[in-house]
């Protein structure tokens, strides 16, 4: 790929959008593919009015913005993709319709085209048989938001090329990105280092100790704002199910997750698939917060806020003994992830918790 990168991203969702949100704003050449041409006739306007308000105010040069519009492609046409040397993929998290996708590119891009995905859950493995050039083939999770996370998977299989490896780790500090490079079941354990603690707190509702707002005041007064089951709806339900049910290959008590798999399942089934179906766990638009969880008993409460507690940091500290990124990088990427300020090590010696893996 070398130093000069010419970037195609296919997929104008949240993610693909926010990635070529940040990506437009470096000086290398960036072509956006939509399913649809009308959504790329959009983009394209929202695109070039932002330069030009960007202009307007003095934020960029004129020789900025004439290169910037001369270097950005946003079109439905997949051929555009000929000229690009990494092409990263953002569709849904659907494993077939992301095989079928890099069949039809495969023909169309040099043989010296990097081809990525953004797949939070596939394995590379799996995403990419069938390749007929599978060691240009990986995985690169950018979390969302793009521009505020600063940190990204890279998940490869055992037939990615070492070489490809380190030309996306320059490519990713060139954008100011760090970098996680995972492999086997270490495969997006960033996603998975919560699960145990979101099993849990499904586990907790199907047992009709608390409901859904009791559990979220619980989490969001003392661990994270968002709240399992709010975050849960912003996602997708029905994105979490297909990643959950993804995730389960690589944990060992696979029995732990079903009532998460039970409780997604059945919002899925009910089409109740979050704010993009404005219903969900919740109804939305969202009502303000109630104080539900004071009605509780307070022992009732700690005890209870105590075992999610040690199932959020469980998670942590099980990433921590794999040894994937240092203890800094693992706070800093709890932090960003859960919008939080206190780092979980702090909380871990606050609470006493002790790690027993």
């Amino acid at each position: 790929m070398g130093e000069e990168y010419n970037i195609g991203i296919i997929g104008c969702g949240v993610t693909g959008k926010g990635l070529f949100d940040h990506l437009s704003g470096f000086s290398f050449p960036v072509t956006l593919i939509c399913h649809r041409e009308e959504k790329a006739r959009q983009i394209k306007e929202g695109f070039e009015r932002q330069l030009n308000r960007a202009l307007k105010y003095g934020l960029i040069t004129q020789e900025l913005h004439d290169l910037r519009r001369q270097k950005t492609v946003i079109t439905s046409n997949p051929e555009k993709l000929a000229i690009c040397n990494l092409v990263i993929e953002t569709i849904t998290e659907n494993a077939e319709k992301k095989k079928e996708l890099f069949r039809q590119i495969e023909p169309i891009v040099s043989k010296d085209c990097l081809l990525a995905s953004n797949t939070s859950s596939i394995p590379p493995e799996k995403l990419f048989s069938g390749m007929k050039n599978p060691e240009r083939c990986l995985g690169l999770h950018f979390f969302f938001p793009v521009g505020m996370q600063n940190y990204v998977e890279i998940n490869v299989s055992d037939k990615t090329g070492e070489q490809i490896v380190e030309q996306v780790k320059k490519f990713l500090e060139t954008i100011g990105k760090k970098y996680l490079v995972l492999t086997g079941n270490d495969h997006f354990i960033i996603n998975r280092m919560f699960l145990k603690m979101q099993a849990g707190c499904c586990r907790i509702l199907q047992e009709g100790k608390l409901n859904v707002t009791q559990i979220d005041e619980i989490v969001r007064n003392n661990l994270f704002p968002t709240g399992i089951f709010r975050f849960f709806d912003v996602v997708g339900n029905d994105v979490m199910l297909r990643s959950v049910k993804n995730y389960s290959r690589y944990e060992n008590d696979g029995e732990f997750l079903l009532p998460l798999i039970e409780c997604l399942e059945e919002k899925v089934r009910n089409d109740k698939l979050g704010k993009k179906t404005k219903t969900g766990f919740y109804d939305y638009p969202l009502k303000p917060w109630s104080n539900e969880s004071e009605s509780l008993d307070e022992t009732e409460k700690k005890e209870i806020l105590k075992t999610i507690t040690g199932w959020y940091l469980g998670g942590i500290y099980k990433v921590l003994e794999k040894s994937v990124c240092s203890k800094t990088d693992l706070e800093q990427i709890v932090k960003e992830y859960l919008m939080v300020e206190k780092s979980p090590f702090d909380l871990a010696e606050e609470t006493g918790y002790v790690f027993n893996n």
